[in-house]
């Protein structure tokens, strides 16, 4: 397992973000989470040793930006980049939370089609109003492997209506940290 953050920082989008845990964790550091950049790990899946092999293990799974969001308006410019270096490294699997799903087709690779198969997504849906709102979204979008995050579960969710069996390959349900 491999933590990925080829940016950091971000700005709160929603009632999920009101505790987030980029924020807390900055603060002990007197960093300022809305500040977004690009980190000097952005290029990390396409590392090389001395030996010219990747330094990430074929088979790894890469947790990509988890200090941000990847669909961040702040890094429209870097994400062709990175899009790149994840098609690049279509041995690794990469995955990739977001509470920000309107916005996967701005830079989407051109060719994506219905999504590339070491790429899974997972949409955040804090509650019934954000549920209501990103997962029809969710649902339409052309991504292969698709996860329901329920988290930070801030209250009751029904996902009845959204009948995620038929599409969604895992539901997640967890509190704050």
């Amino acid at each position: 397992m491999t933590v990925w953050n080829p940016w950091h920082g971000c700005h709160k989008l929603s009632a999920g973000c009101k505790n987030c845990y980029v924020y807390r964790i900055d603060s002990k550091f007197e960093r300022d989470s809305s500040i977004v950049a690009k980190t000097g790990s952005y290029n990390l899946p396409v590392r090389r040793g001395r030996r010219g092999n990747y330094k990430l293990a074929p088979g790894e799974t890469v947790y990509t930006c988890f200090s941000s969001d990847f669909f961040l308006e702040d890094a429209d410019e870097w994400r062709k980049g990175a899009w790149g270096m994840i098609k690049e490294r279509g041995d690794l699997h990469f995955f990739i939370i977001t509470k920000r799903i309107d916005r996967l087709q701005v830079n989407l690779p051109e060719d994506w089609g219905q999504g590339w198969e070491h790429v899974s997504i997972g949409c955040t849906v804090e509650n019934q109003e954000m549920a209501d709102h990103r997962l029809p979204l969710f649902k339409a979008a052309p991504i292969r492997h698709k996860i329901i995050i329920c988290e930070p579960l801030l209250g009751p969710i029904n996902l009845q209506a959204f009948n995620p069996g038929s599409w969604a390959e895992q539901v997640v349900a967890g509190g704050e940290s």
